[in-house]
This record gives C-alpha cells, structure tokens and sequence, in this order.
C-alpha cells in the first residue's frame, strides 16, 4: 500500500514537471510569434510604438496633476495666486445677479402716416410684399415722411421704377417707388414739408400708387410698427 502512494506522488510530481515544461514551451512559442508578427508588419510595430508613448504621456500627466493639486494656492502668474474653482458644487443657495434695465419703445421719427394728402391702402405688408401701396390721383406730389438725407434718386431695374431713398438717421430709412417726377437730388436735406416727387407709373405696378418701405438697419419691416398712428 506504501509502495503505491510513494508511486502515485511520483507520477503526480512528473505530471506537474511536464505541465510547467508545457505552460513555458507555450510562452517562449507565443513570445516567439508575437516576435515575428511584429518584424513582418510595420503597422503593428508602430501602433505599439504610438501606444506605448500615449500610455507613457498619460502616466506622466497623471503624475503631474497628483504633483501639482496640493500646491494650487502657490502657484501664481505674474505675481498674482491663480484661483481653481472647486469642482463640487457648492450646497449654498445661488443667487443670480439681476440686471436693472428699462425698454423703452422706440418713438417713431415720421411726421404723418402717408407720402400723399389724398390716397388709401391699396396693398399691406405681408411676407411677399415687404411694403405699403398707398393708391392716388397720377401726379400727386410726394413729401418724405420725416426729415433726412436724400441717398438715393433714380431708377431701379428691380421693378419699383423712379426710387428715392431718405436716410432718417439711426440706421432708419424709407424708400419711395414708381415715382413720376423725381424733384431732389442725392445729398439733399428735405423734411416733410417738401416735394420729392410725384406718383406715377413707372416700374411694375398696375395703376398710380405710391409704394413704400421702411428699412431699419438693412431690413425691411412692417411699416405699421414705425409709422405714427
């Protein structure tokens, strides 16, 4: 009975020699391949290269920010302590700063609604149509609706024939088209009281009218919203 238990451990015992002759046989041969795929294909060698220098600069940085966070107050840039927001929010109550301000509508700069003493709507503003038709007798005089600069006289191409443009100021400007009669010149001072000229039919239109716009800053708005009620 002895005999056979001496005789099973040393069965045993060469089992475990051979298993570890296998287990290093099996790493020196997976080492081995591994060695030759890398020497065979440069683009497994350089992501291993690039690999190992990201994990080398990542351990690097982690090192550094360990190094640097106890000293946060020390550290200072031309002589003044820089200040690190604490990352954990803060269980106080926040408050918003609040800004005092008032609106206040802007005051319309036109003395009267309409260009014409005589006249009707013949034509709102609408998406299509960025303007007012205000429809009268051929040859009516036209006045601006407020005083200005006149920046335009002449004709489009565009369709609205005979233009005059008046520069109100404060980036406001009103456009008057399918004149007749164009009575003022570019870089005349007018105001309502005078003539710019008359209604016609110039342009595409389909019967006298005059047609307005109100640009504010580069953009055509509602009349309605500028001109005085």
């Amino acid at each position: 009975m002895k005999k056979l238990k001496r005789k099973i451990k040393k069965i045993a015992r060469q089992l475990k020699t051979l298993a570890r002759l296998e287990v290093s046989l099996a790493i020196r041969f997976a080492l081995k391949f591994l060695h030759l795929q890398l020497k065979i294909r440069p683009r497994i060698r350089l992501f291993t290269k690039v690999l190992l220098v990201l994990t080398l600069a990542f351990f690097a940085s982690h090192q550094a920010v360990a190094y640097l966070k106890p000293k946060e107050a020390e550290i200072k840039i031309g002589g003044q302590p820089i200040l690190v927001a604490d990352s954990k929010e803060s269980t106080e109550p926040k408050t918003e700063a609040g800004i005092d301000f008032a609106i206040a509508s802007r005051r319309s700069p036109f003395e009267f609604k309409k260009p014409v003493e005589a006249g009707y709507l013949s034509q709102g503003y609408s998406s299509y149509h960025r303007a007012f038709d205000i429809a009268t007798d051929f040859n009516s005089p036209i006045r601006p609706l407020g005083p200005g600069i006149v920046e335009f006289a002449g004709r489009l191409a565009d369709g609205k024939g005979n233009v005059v443009i008046v520069d109100h100021g404060d980036g406001l400007k009103s456009l008057y088209a399918h004149m007749n009669r164009i009575d003022v010149g570019v870089g005349n001072m007018v105001n309502a009281s005078m003539i710019i000229g008359t209604v016609g039919l110039t342009g595409r239109t389909t019967g006298p009218h005059v047609h307005i716009e109100i640009i504010d800053n580069g953009i055509q708005v509602d009349p309605a919203s500028v001109l005085p009620d």
